[in-house]
């Protein structure tokens, strides 16, 4: 009986070929220009066609893999728990201190302590984590002498005998990216001092698998307007640079990946940044197993995801929570370590309680109501985004190769080359956005002419700050 409707189902629904979707689509077009009327020509180099089919994936060489199987498309792990994360701003260490316990019992289990102050002690670092239970919650450590403030973690863990296996730190040195690119210097001639710190700071923390010491600040390309292929790419880069001078300094492949992490925006191009991710795990799984690990574990590529600055407005403002949302949306599906979603309020002034409260929902609400995280790569398998998984990694490995080709990361950036092509990219986003190519709900769509700015937005926050010379400024598209 039940092989007979099967039979009737199948009868009543015939397969539909290419060819016959083809006439249906140029009938309905009257004459236009399919070209022009239907495939999307990208900023990243590629096109995309109206529609996919089963086999636009013959040829995919990734297919078949599964979540924590190498080359890792689909995911490190065989489970999607991905960390909520946040950021405290540290300017006195009691009141973060008071700041972090609190959004800590309200869902967060990834912190990140952003340090102002130019001068921190250990005993400023006692104060911060007061009552935190280190074992408990993935730390992170940015801002102000970050090396510095890593001498004192390493110092503190060591005098409380916490057992390795259970210490999750991150600690945000990054002088390629933040330093160099953003900077246009290093923190000492040619960085000796920087990666001699670096190394310093690997021997230490060698029996610690869990702390990682290099964090590749992939979100300055994109929040400086790059496409979302040049952003990939530049961050694998500066990635296998930090590599290559690590393995020069004496260490093993493996000591030298499983210290590096990688931050990356993600923008409202949906579909996109669910394929750079995957993508971009596949890359650098290649990149690490060319130089021959014993096993395959230190390919898999360390992610932490935090949603779009470079869209975000200063004027109504509320729009924000819409674009965070759905960029928390495209992270999650595409499987990340951790995931911070940017408060709404960022662009004109710190973040405040509702503002934070807001940001962290989106997760706990993709989580506990949408169960984001019981599904493993739910775009697997997807015919539009297997194909634009395999477009990115194309190009990406492109611009890889060329920016080798030119002498690694560094060298690429003295020439001028990875500045040159961000702020082309970011140029052509401009004009977009200027002649509404490009959408920017509430800014050049639907935008509302009676809003006047609050006090609290400052005219700082609502202009572009130019960069000059050789140096990348993150700046608002809107």
């Amino acid at each position: 009986m039940a092989t007979t409707k099967r039979e009737k189902l199948f009868t009543e629904f015939p397969p539909v070929s290419t060819e016959q979707w083809e006439e249906v689509i140029k009938a309905d077009l009257k004459g236009a220009d399919y070209e022009r009327k239907l495939v999307w020509k990208t900023p990243e180099g590629f096109n995309v066609r109206p529609y996919y089919r089963a086999e636009n994936l013959a040829g995919l060489k990734f297919l078949g893999s599964e979540a924590g199987v190498f080359p890792y498309v689909r995911g490190t792990r065989a489970h999607n728990r991905w960390k909520i994360h946040q950021t405290v701003i540290v300017n006195c260490p009691k009141e973060a201190n008071a700041v972090a316990l609190k959004i800590l019992n309200a869902g967060v289990d990834s912190i990140e302590f952003q340090i102002v102050p130019e001068t921190f002690s250990a005993e400023d670092l006692n104060t911060l984590l007061k009552d935190i239970h280190i074992p408990a919650v993935e730390i992170t450590f940015s801002g102000s002498k970050t090396a510095h403030v890593a001498e004192l973690v390493i110092a503190k863990i060591e005098k409380e005998q916490l057992p390795a296996e259970e210490v999750h730190i991150n600690f945000c040195i990054d002088p390629l990216v933040k330093k160099l690119t953003s900077k246009g210097s290093f923190c000492s001639e040619n960085g000796a001092k920087c990666f001699e710190k670096i190394a310093d700071l690997v021997r230490k923390t060698k029996t610690y698998k869990g702390i990682r010491v290099i964090t590749v600040s992939g979100e300055i390309f994109s929040n400086a307007g790059s496409t979302i292929v040049e952003a990939l790419a530049f961050s694998l880069a500066a990635g296998h640079d930090y590599l290559v001078r690590l393995m020069d300094m004496g260490f093993t492949i493996e000591e030298a990946a499983k210290k590096i992490r990688f931050s990356q925006a993600i923008t409202s191009n949906y579909f996109m940044e669910i394929a750079k991710l995957r993508a971009g795990r596949m890359l650098w799984a290649n990149i690490v197993k060319a130089y021959n690990p014993a096993k395959n574990c230190p390919c898999k590529m360390f992610t932490h995801a935090v949603t779009s600055t470079w869209n975000q407005t200063a004027y109504d403002p509320y729009v924000n929570m819409l674009r965070g949302t759905t960029e928390a949306m495209s992270a999650s599906i595409a499987g990340v370590h951790s995931l911070e979603v940017t408060p709404f309020n960022k662009a004109y002034e710190d973040p405040n309680e509702f503002s934070m409260r807001i940001a962290r929902n989106v997760e706990l609400l993709l989580k506990h109501e949408s169960h984001f995280d019981q599904v493993v790569d739910p775009a697997g398998g997807s015919y539009y985004i297997e194909n634009l998984t395999d477009s990115i990694a194309n190009e990406a490995w492109k611009l890889f190769r060329e920016i080798e080709e030119k002498g690694g990361y560094t060298a690429a950036y003295e020439s001028g080359f990875i500045v040159e092509r961000v702020k082309a990219s970011a140029a052509a986003k401009d004009k977009n956005i200027a002649t509404r190519r490009e959408i920017l709900l509430g800014a050049n769509q639907y935008p509302n002419f009676t809003e006047v700015a609050g006090k609290e937005i400052t005219a700082e926050s609502v202009t572009r700050k130019q960069a000059e010379g050789n140096v990348l400024v993150p700046y608002r598209g809107a």
